[in-house]
Order: structure tokens, then C-alpha cells, then sequence
């Protein structure tokens, strides 16, 4: 009995190391190689709980929701959430109403959305409720939740209300926007209905870009390209500040050859999207104290050509000429700078 006792506490304490190292990883962003040591762990010692949950909590923000689900059936009742989260994913909508708990926030947004897709709208509603009591009123999603059911019972005129409530709070939230062009068109509004529904047609696959982009930083969060495709996608959708901020991560996570590309589209934002070419000169010149790269240079020149400033053009444009002598391109603007 002793012995076995000392081999159950030296498996504890093996298994909080690998706990220890896993998330240490995970917050390095090495989540695949995260995972393997969790993995490795939970198979040297299948009875701990602590390890198990870990594991399915990171399988499911890597989206591999049907690992994550095949993990979590060894933690009994305190792995539903997990479980049903997992189902949800994978589309099996009554499974995950069945797991689902209905005390916690995550798991009743969950389960609104679970009795929507499956018509059952007593259900629906019930957790809506509840998780009105536990979220407030003022919820990012409150707004466009209540519409949904408002629009359900044929309220209309509540249902628009509550839908433009909720695109004052994001302008692309796509359920908001297909249920105000469908409630307008029940209320005779026709015009400005399809001017919505057009909105909503082009905002849809700009919110697929975006998720595919987020996506990839989950999976790895360490590579500068991942996070400036956010950028790129958030710049499509207007949301400039988070535009900005995942191209400044980008920025600095970004390897050599990809920091010049990063540094044009950051500047590019702040020229085209927030007419702030001083801005965009700075950030140019930032990035070219790190990468003498003459592409930096033609777009610096090109912005001060735009405004008419020919001379501080012209010292640009050399410095890009000195980098690719002969281009005949920079020759070009450079001679556009002289008043050739």
C-alpha cells in the first residue's frame, strides 16, 4: 500500500509538470507542441482530471472539436460544458442541448442558438432568459437576441428596433443585419430593406475572411502573417482600431522578409482609410531604419508626390534608386519628382 501510494504522488507531481510546461507553451504560443505534452501526460496517467480538462480546453480553441469531445467524455458531469461546446461545433445541436448546462453564460448562449437551429423556441427562449439574468440587458448580443425572438412572434416593429439597436453597437453583425432587412420588408419598407440586405451580402464573406484569419492566429499566434491577415480582414469590415492593433502585433512578431509587406499595408490604412499620410510616413520610416528595403522608399515618395511635395519626393525616391539601380519604374517617379 505504501508503494503504491508513493507511485500515485509521483505521478501527481509528474503530471502538474507537464501541466506547468503545457501552458507555459500555450502562452508562448507554441499550442501544437502544448498539446503533444499534454497528450503524452494524460496517456502516463489517464486518471487525472486536472490534465484531462486542460487537454479538451485546448483542443476545443484549437477547433478540433471532435478530439476535444472524445477527451472530455472521461471528466463525467463536470466536462458537459465541454461536451456540449464540442457537439454545438460540430452541428450535432440535440446532442449538445442534452450536455449543456444551464448555469453558467458560455453554455446557455450555446444552448440559444442550439434551440434555434432546432426549432425548438420554448427552449430557446428559456435560456435566453437566463442568460439575460446573468449577462444584463446592455450584452454586446443582447440587442440582436431579442430581435431574433421578436421577429420570430411576428413583432416586427420591435424586431427592427432592436436589430438597429444592435448595428449601432457593431455595424457587422450580419444576423442583425439579414433580420432588419427581413423585418423591413414585412413592414412595406422595401428600399431600405434591399439597401440592407445588400450591406449584409457584402459584409458576409469579409466575416469569413476574418474568422478563416483568427483561425490561424488560434492555431499559432507567433507568426506575424497571421496576425496581419486579422488586419487585412478588419480593414475590409471598417473596424479600423482592430485593424491597427492586430497589424501592430503582426509588426512585431513579423520575420524579416515579412515586415516590409506588413509595413506597406499598415500604411496603407493610415493613408487611404484615415487620410493621415504623416502617420504613414512614420511608420514607413520606422520600418525602413530595420529593412532598407526600396519598397518602402517608392511608397514614401509615392504619398509625398501625391501631395505635391516633389522635393522630399525626390530624396525617397533616391534612396530607392541607390537600392535597385536601373528600376526602371523608381527612375520614372523619380523623374516625376524633378519635373521631367
Amino acid at each position: 500500500m505504501m508503494w503504491a501510494a508513493v507511485v500515485l504522488v509521483c505521478a501527481q507531481v509528474e503530471a502538474g509538470g507537464a501541466a506547468e510546461r503545457a501552458q507555459r507553451l500555450w502562452s508562448g504560443g507554441e499550442r501544437a507542441e502544448a498539446v503533444k505534452v499534454l497528450e503524452a501526460a494524460l496517456a502516463a496517467a489517464p486518471g487525472e482530471v486536472a490534465l484531462r480538462r486542460q487537454l479538451s480546453e485546448a483542443l476545443l480553441a484549437l477547433h478540433r472539436y471532435s478530439a476535444a469531445l472524445e477527451c472530455a467524455k472521461g471528466l463525467g458531469r463536470d466536462g458537459a460544458a465541454l461536451r456540449g461546446a464540442a457537439l454545438f461545433k460540430l452541428g450535432r445541436h440535440a446532442e449538445a442541448l442534452e450536455e449543456l448546462p444551464s448555469g453558467d453564460a458560455a453554455s446557455l448562449r450555446l444552448r440559444i442558438d442550439a434551440g434555434e437551429a432546432l426549432g425548438q423556441f420554448g427552449e430557446s427562449d428559456r435560456a435566453l432568459e437566463a442568460w439575460l439574468a446573468l449577462v444584463g440587458g446592455d450584452h454586446l448580443e443582447a440587442a440582436r437576441l431579442r430581435g431574433l425572438r421578436a421577429a420570430r412572434e411576428g413583432k416586427y416593429e420591435l424586431a427592427a428596433g432592436e436589430f438597429e439597436q444592435a448595428l449601432k453597437r457593431d455595424p457587422c453583425d450580419a444576423a442583425a443585419l439579414f433580420g432588419l432587412g427581413q423585418a423591413l420588408k414585412r413592414l412595406g419598407k422595401t428600399q431600405r430593406a434591399l439597401e440592407v440586405l445588400a450591406e449584409h451580402r457584402r459584409i458576409t464573406p469579409l466575416l469569413d475572411q476574418l474568422e478563416f484569419a483568427e483561425r490561424a492566429v488560434d492555431m499559432d499566434p507567433r507568426h506575424g502573417s497571421n496576425w496581419a491577415a486579422v488586419g487585412d480582414a478588419q480593414r475590409a469590415l471598417g473596424r479600423m482600431e482592430l485593424a491597427r492593433a492586430a497589424y501592430a502585433r503582426g509588426a512585431e512578431l513579423a520575420k524579416p522578409e515579412e515586415a516590409v509587406a506588413i509595413a506597406l499595408r499598415r500604411a496603407r490604412l493610415e493613408s487611404e482609410d484615415a487620410k493621415d499620410v504623416a502617420a504613414a510616413l512614420a511608420l514607413l520610416e520606422a520600418a525602413g531604419a530595420r529593412n532598407n528595403d526600396a519598397r518602402l522608399w517608392v511608397r514614401a515618395g509615392d504619398l509625398l508626390l501625391e501631395r505635391g511635395e516633389r522635393e522630399k519626393a525626390r530624396g525617397y525616391f533616391e534612396r530607392a534608386l541607390a537600392l535597385r539601380p536601373g528600376d526602371a519604374q523608381i527612375v520614372k517617379r523619380l523623374e516625376a519628382a524633378k519635373g521631367l
